[in-house]
């Protein structure tokens, strides 16, 4: 039986668009918070109309600046189920605690994977949280180049590959964020199959989600189907 794979969209920015999505299938629908709407940042009032039209998947909050502000239960009301922390941002124990308590997880988002990165710094990046560790990281792979995949998945025994990253994620939740074309989807779901899953950024028209590789709704709406005929 084929394992599942997890979608996560971060930056959707209102309930039809999660809706859209949810029906192609998204598992985890990403949203960022900030103190009043614009673009694909939403308002905090919007976040529970976003949670409510949701029937199966999954509500992550990223707020803009502190996540820690964000207090635990004033996210459950909000109907959050994950709370997402980037990279670098601090994550209190207690406040990872608190979000527990009350049945709330928490994400590690846009971890750097560079090509010529050490394994062991990338790997170090995923461990160096602290208890409770977040539900799975996003992991970015080479964000800063748009053809990072077709350099990384060849292999080098010094530098970070494709086999680094998917013996990370045999070890580690990881879903992984990169720019991912119909052509490359056969070929990556190869080489990262221990991945728990994939991540995608928005970015058209209405504005972008932070993130180093974004996509536009209508590509992405094109790629999960791809996505689902093979390897979901």
């Amino acid at each position: 039986m084929r394992r599942k794979i997890v979608i996560h969209v971060h930056g959707v920015a209102s309930p039809e668009e999660a809706e859209q999505l949810e029906l192609l299938g998204v598992d985890l629908i990403g949203v960022v918070m900030g103190g009043h709407a614009a673009g694909r940042v939403v308002g905090g009032d919007d976040v529970p109309v976003i949670a409510a039209s949701l029937k199966r998947a999954r509500l992550c909050v990223e707020p803009l600046g502190d996540a820690a502000a964000l207090d635990a239960r004033a996210a459950r009301r909000m109907g959050a189920r994950v709370v997402q922390v980037p990279w670098g941002t601090e994550a209190p124990r207690g406040w990872r605690e608190s979000l527990a308590q009350v049945g709330i997880e928490w994400a590690l988002m846009r971890v750097a994977a560079d090509a010529d990165d050490d394994p062991a710094w990338v790997r170090a990046r995923l461990e160096d949280t602290g208890v409770p560790p977040p539900a799975w990281a996003q992991v970015e792979i080479c964000p800063s180049l748009e053809d990072g995949w077709r350099i990384i998945r060849e292999s080098n025994e010094s530098e970070l590959d494709a086999h680094d990253l998917d013996v990370i994620a045999s070890e580690t939740p990881v879903l992984f964020s990169l720019p991912l074309s119909l052509e490359d989807v056969s070929d990556v779901l190869q080489g990262l199959s221990h991945a728990k899953g994939f991540s995608f950024v928005l970015g058209d028209r209405v504005g972008m989600a932070p993130g180093a590789h974004h996509i536009s709704l209508e590509q992405l709406s094109t790629l999960l189907k791809q996505l689902d005929t093979e390897g979901r």
